[in-house]
């Protein structure tokens, strides 16, 4: 029971998801108004239903009315969400109905991706809750979904008795360990799962011996003897694993055949089947051979190919051809990789070229009542309300003047993330609006972010540029490798720059904290790099350290050209070229509303 408690307490933090917009309603047994909603509340809103029904759930609240809460959970407003949420968090709520109440907040909530760890309380709450309603099969569903979680983990092992699913529970969440374990305690066998456990975690020659067990039970199963090959290559058996992936054909034996002889230093055969595998990611390895080789057409001819793609390298490699054939003085090659360059590219940016940018300012007034219910929600002090009433019904719009009147109600109230979404998906829809374009690239906390920048001698701009792209505005966004907050601080960055400014770390996900230690290591890396704003941007993702290594390695000496193609990671190129356009945009804006505000 008690952790069940403790589980319900974070869970007022999770069904916030988001928007941070939800504070933990109190479990102490009352059902009392939330501390930060004053206690007296006036009448609804004349004819405004929504209204009508808050106040519902908040005088039930202070009724300690569960039957009324529970009639408040029909529909799908923020009045049933406000009603879900106080039956979850309350400790006199019986076992059937919070997990009922569980699964209502899970439907009724606002996605988001980012919020990984509120999403994942939010499973093991209802995890808690089915299991203490006695329904294990709706526990064990929930505390799958919160897995690789230690408290999920230890639950399944508990509940499930299947030993199969246990194990298969357990690999689909790369707990390869644990899936073995699963099935050695009770005593069983399951080479579909043993096999790629024991792969995963290096154990070849044993999984070898697991998948030809596979085998016999299967023997037409492509994924065993893939399994098979690929251990024999990790084993260094190279004709073994090329017999075999010749034997399988297909685009992912051929990228296995083209590694087999490049490690046999055969560059032809090596290039012909990488290309041959028809994966962006694999041509692109075969021009680094290529390159390597100083087969500068050879090259320049797979780079078109990847350019004809959709790939997140078509404009690397676009950039690539183009500077490879004019090196090469082949104007037509080069000419065929400068159509190929997208002009909302960076590389288009490098050249002059604008990207597309907003050229309208006539959006048509637009009357709502999620905006009159959020402006009366305000006036009583519960900014908190007035965001979700905005959000839920931001959610549901779909014309373009009312998405851009919530969004801005939005903005209004400090909240930028579901604007930011809203803005990106009609841009993408191809609006010209500039005020949809300023809800997706929001000037957020814009007294905050411009004092900071300021001590820091940073553009603001570029230090909104950064929070775009490292968590879409999105306060508590922790990364699969645990960057924190708003500007995506990893923990041990974030401890050096606490002594950078002699001080105990700090909260990485209160927003002005966050904003300030964000701020202070682009500042610190401008003057690092003396004020290379590429070398910097870089830097922010990839480490000062790495970059600044190479840029001085002979391969690259210092080229901005070859820095572009040789950074290792495709997520550093392509966050160099997101931010340095972003920022990009963001000056045009301004420049945009400054032309507005001069008329």
């Amino acid at each position: 029971m008690p952790r069940r408690t403790v589980l319900l307490t974070l869970l007022a933090t999770a069904i916030a998801l988001a928007l941070a917009i939800r504070p933990p309603v109190p479990t102490d047994g009352a059902l009392s108004p939330r501390g930060d909603v004053p206690q007296a509340r006036t009448a609804p809103l004349p004819g405004n239903p929504l209204a009508e029904r808050l106040v519902e759930v908040w005088n039930a609240r202070q009724r300690g009315d569960l039957t009324a809460l529970t009639a408040l959970l029909d529909g799908d407003d923020v009045a049933a969400y406000e009603a879900a949420l106080t039956l979850a968090n309350h400790p006199d709520t019986p076992p059937t109905q919070r997990y009922e109440a569980l699964r209502r907040v899970a439907a009724l909530r606002i996605d988001e991706p980012l919020a990984r760890n509120e999403i994942r309380e939010l499973h093991l709450a209802t995890g808690a809750a089915a299991e203490a309603a006695g329904l294990p099969n709706a526990a064990i569903d929930a505390y799958v979904a919160a897995l690789p979680d230690t408290e999920a983990r230890a639950a399944l092992t508990r509940l499930q008795t299947d030993p199969y699913a246990l194990a298969n529970a357990f690999l689909d969440a790369r707990l390869h360990q644990a899936a073995l374990d699963a099935l050695t305690e009770a005593g069983v066998s399951a080479a579909s799962i043993e096999a790629p456990a024991l792969r995963a975690l290096g154990r070849y020659e044993d999984a070898i011996v697991a998948y030809r067990a596979w085998l016999d039970e299967d023997p037409n199963s492509r994924t065993a003897r893939f399994g098979i090959a690929w251990s024999q290559w990790y084993l260094g058996n190279l004709d073994a694993a090329e017999a075999l992936f010749t034997q399988l054909g297909g685009p992912d034996a051929e990228y296995a055949l083209g590694l087999i002889a490049n490690r046999r230093g055969d560059l032809d055969a090596a290039v012909r089947h990488l290309v041959a595998s028809e994966s962006a990611s694999r041509l692109w390895l075969a021009t680094t051979l290529l390159e390597r080789a100083e087969r500068w057409t050879d090259a320049t001819d797979v780079y078109l190919r990847i350019a004809e793609g959709t790939s997140a390298y078509a404009d690397d490699a676009a950039w690539r051809a183009r500077l490879l054939a004019s090196e090469l003085g082949d104007a037509e090659r080069a000419g065929l990789a400068d159509d190929l360059l997208p002009r909302d590219s960076y590389f288009s940016l490098l050249l002059g070229r604008e990207p597309t940018l907003p050229n309208r300012d006539d959006v048509a007034p637009v009357s709502s009542t999620a905006i009159t219910t959020a402006d009366w929600l305000s006036g009583q002090g519960d900014t908190a309300t007035a965001r979700l009433v905005l959000a839920f019904a931001l959610r549901d719009a779909t014309d373009e003047a009312t998405i851009i009147a919530l969004g801005e109600a939005l903005l209004a109230l400090d909240e930028y993330r579901l604007p930011q979404r809203a803005g990106s998906a009609l841009i993408a829809d191809g609006s010209e609006q500039v005020r949809a374009w300023r809800l997706a690239y929001p000037r957020a906390w814009p007294d905050l972010v411009e004092r900071r920048a300021m001590d820091a001698d940073v553009d603001p701009n570029l230090a909104w540029a950064v929070m775009r792209r490292e968590s879409a505005f999105f306060p508590d966004a922790i990364s699969r490798s645990g960057a924190q907050g708003l500007m995506q601080v990893m923990p041990t960055t974030w401890d050096w720059l606490a002594e950078l400014q002699a001080e105990s770390p700090a909260d990485p996900f209160t927003v002005a904290d966050n904003v300030r230690y964000g701020v202070h290591y682009l500042g610190w890396l401008l003057n690092y790099f003396d004020g290379d704003e590429e070398l910097v941007v870089a830097s922010y993702n990839r480490g000062q350290g790495y970059i600044g290594r190479l840029f001085d390695e002979p391969d690259v000496a210092g080229d901005k050209n070859e820095l572009y193609r040789y950074i290792d990671a495709l997520e550093t190129r392509e966050y160099l070229q997101n931010v340095l356009l972003t920022r990009h945009v963001y000056q045009r804006l301004d420049d945009f509303e400054a032309r507005r505000a001069a008329r």
